[in-house]
């Protein structure tokens, strides 16, 4: 297994590029009454902006969507990547919630970059987080985002982003 991880391992996101948005309608098996497994999807367009600072150790990126129900969304990731602990911090704030600065917490392997945290939900009980980047090209890319309830045993992929140049 390869592992390297460097300050460049988010330079694809620099620049500009579309995003096509796959996301639940419910995040959580949980928020489904019905207990329905296959939980409707929507989809939106969305524009991303990125650039690096610091020496390429600091990435913003900038993310404005509409979503299916005409809220606009503006949001802002910070990546900041940690030498001392060979990984990166990820920080997402946006305009529709409180902001939170806890960060997940990865790195890159073999052309795979996966980020976790662990969160209070709202139930009270612990809410394990995933973000996955793959199929990285100069031109593509996927994010994913993923919830556990049960310590990461199994994974909810809830959204999914396509980025295209």
């Amino acid at each position: 297994m390869t592992t390297q991880v460097r300050a460049s391992d988010f330079e694809f996101l620099v620049g500009s590029w579309n995003i096509h948005n796959r996301r639940k309608q419910a995040r959580l098996l949980t928020d489904n009454p019905q207990g329905n497994a296959e939980l409707p999807w929507e989809e939106f367009p969305a524009k991303h902006t990125g650039a690096k600072y610091l020496d390429g150790k600091v990435h913003i990126e900038h993310y404005e969507a509409a979503f299916p129900n005409g809220q606009l969304v503006k949001g802002i990731t910070i990546r900041a990547y940690d030498a001392d602990k060979g990984e990166w911090l990820i920080g997402w704030l946006d305009n529709r919630q409180p902001p939170d600065f806890s960060p997940l917490r990865g790195r890159f392997e073999n052309g795979v970059g996966t980020f976790l945290q662990v969160m209070d939900g709202a139930d009270g009980l612990p809410l394990h987080v995933r973000f996955t980047w793959d199929n990285i090209t100069p031109t593509s890319a996927r994010w994913q985002q993923a919830f556990s309830t049960d310590g990461g045993q199994t994974w909810d992929t809830n959204w999914i982003m396509e980025f295209t140049r």
